[in-house]
């Protein structure tokens, strides 16, 4: 079954490449015809004007040799208008494409997706998240849970899983016969606060590090919530504190 994926898998990433090499080479192809198209017309313009001046030359060349002196300046006068006429549009021979860097806007650096491919492996399911009980903190009906991973990158998610503590000793049996486990799902970060707690309660708390290959369970921790405290005034003004606790039915 593992081999069959491991085929299917390294198959689609061979399809993705010829796709993406497919479109690249079209982008490429149209950037090309674009520019040859542009360099053509280019070429014609400079031929033109080419044409224009060998013509002029050749007139410039038989007006040096008229030897009738109003006849000479009036030819003279032809040839510097149309030189001036020639000057004016020699903008047309300024290059509208820079050849030298004609691709220096377009790269073709793959050495990401590379190191990414030399990084495929098989993926396990992540090591156990550890709950951090000095960072875990609590308020009387709220619950502040922390834990670490040695392997977070390659955790899609985290569970978190919490009932109220038993008295049982034997986790393992706790975990697996107690039906009435809170869960909460998909968490990202490594830290989640529970509200609505009861106060002076102890919760005991899992946390389930999860990808595609499985999940694996942190060691449980027990973790209470503040006892409430009611603030009354005596006969003197001064307060009076009293402790209330609330234990289940």
């Amino acid at each position: 079954m593992h081999e069959t994926k491991l085929m299917e898998e390294c198959d689609e990433l061979v399809e993705i490449i010829r796709q993406r090499k497919q479109v690249i080479a079209v982008k490429i192809k149209e950037s090309k015809v674009m520019k040859l198209r542009k360099l053509a017309q280019q070429i014609a313009n400079c031929r033109q004007c080419l044409e224009r001046s060998s013509a002029l030359i050749t007139q410039a060349e038989h007006s040096l040799k008229e030897s009738d002196h109003a006849r000479f300046l009036q030819t003279a006068k032809n040839v510097a208008e149309r030189v001036a006429m020639a000057t004016a549009s020699s903008q047309v021979l300024i290059p509208d494409i820079n050849l030298n860097g004609a691709f220096d806007n377009f790269a073709l650096d793959f050495s990401r997706e590379k190191k990414l491919l030399e990084g495929l492996d098989y993926l396990t399911a992540p090591n156990p998240p550890a709950i951090r009980d000095e960072l875990c903190t609590a308020s009387h009906d709220t619950v502040t849970v922390h834990w670490a991973s040695e392997d977070e990158f390659s955790v899609g998610s985290y569970e978190l899983q919490y009932t109220i503590y038993t008295g049982q000793a034997n986790f393992v049996s706790l975990y697996n016969s107690v039906d009435s486990w809170m869960i909460v799902p998909n968490i990202k970060q490594n830290h989640y606060t529970v509200h609505g707690l009861q106060s002076g309660t102890r919760y005991v708390f899992f946390v389930k590090a999860i990808n595609q290959a499985g999940s694996r369970n942190s060691d449980p921790a027990r973790l209470k919530t503040n006892s409430k405290s009611l603030l009354l005034l005596g006969s003197d003004k001064r307060p009076l504190r009293f402790k209330v606790a609330f234990t289940r039915n």
